[in-house]
C-alpha cells in the first residue's frame, strides 16, 4: 500500500502552483478567475481585506504545504509607511551627520524628498546637490527591501523605482501605504510560494 501524497511531499510545477493559487484567490475573495492575473494587486484590484489574508494563508498551507504569513506581510507593509520619518532621521544622521527630528520631517511629508533636502540645506546647513534627494530615497527603498526580505518577500526593481519616484513627490504615510500594498500582487505571491517550496517546484 503506497503512502498518500501530501502537499509537502508532492512535486509541483510552476504552472500547478499558479493554478492552485488562482483557485484559492477566486474562492477566498469571491472574484472571477479572469481577474486573477499576475499583475493584479490583492488589495487594490481584488479587494482583499484583513480577514481574507487569514483565509488565503490557511488555504495555501492546506493546498500547497507552505506556511504563508500573508497577514504578517500585509501588516509589515502597512507599518513600514508609518515609520518612514524615523527611518529617514536615521539615514540623514548616518549619511550626512545631521541631526533632525521625525516631527520636523513629518511637517514636510506631503512635499517629498526634494523639499526635505532643501529644508535640511536651509535649516541645518546640509550641502545639497542634484542627487541628494535620490540618495536619501535610495537608502529608504533599500531599508524597505531588506525589511521585506526578512519575511521572504522580494520587491522587484520596477516597484523599487516606482516607490522612489513617489517619494520624490510625496512621503505621506497614506500614499506610501497604498503603494507598498500594491507590491502584493498575484505574481509576487506565486514567486513567494515557489521560493518557500524550494526543490519541490520544477519549471
Amino acid at each position: 500500500m503506497t503512502e498518500a501524497t501530501t502537499p509537502q511531499s508532492r512535486a509541483w510545477s510552476r504552472k500547478d502552483v499558479e493554478a492552485s493559487l488562482r483557485s484559492i484567490l477566486v474562492r477566498s475573495l469571491a472574484v472571477q478567475e479572469a481577474e486573477v492575473v499576475p499583475s493584479a494587486a490583492l488589495v487594490r484590484d481584488l479587494g482583499a481585506e484583513s480577514i481574507d489574508f487569514l483565509d488565503i494563508g490557511f488555504n495555501v498551507q492546506q493546498t500547497l504545504g507552505v506556511n504563508l504569513q500573508t497577514t504578517d506581510i500585509r501588516t509589515r507593509m502597512m507599518a513600514w509607511a508609518s515609520l518612514i520619518q524615523p527611518t529617514l532621521v536615521e539615514i540623514i544622521q548616518e549619511q550626512q551627520g545631521v541631526t533632525v527630528t521625525a516631527d520636523e520631517l513629518r511637517a514636510l511629508d506631503h512635499a517629498g524628498l526634494g523639499t526635505i533636502a532643501e529644508y535640511l540645506h536651509t535649516t541645518k546647513g546640509l550641502p545639497v546637490h542634484p542627487g541628494t534627494a535620490d540618495e536619501l530615497g535610495g537608502a529608504l527603498v533599500q531599508r524597505l527591501v531588506k525589511d521585506f526580505a526578512a519575511l521572504g518577500f522580494r520587491v522587484n526593481q520596477v516597484d523599487q523605482e516606482d516607490l522612489l519616484a513617489l517619494m520624490r513627490a510625496d512621503l505621506s504615510a497614506r500614499r506610501l501605504t497604498e503603494r507598498t500594498l500594491d507590491f502584493l500582487t498575484v505574481g509576487a505571491l506565486a514567486d513567494f510560494i515557489c521560493t518557500k517550496m524550494g526543490p519541490r517546484v520544477c519549471d
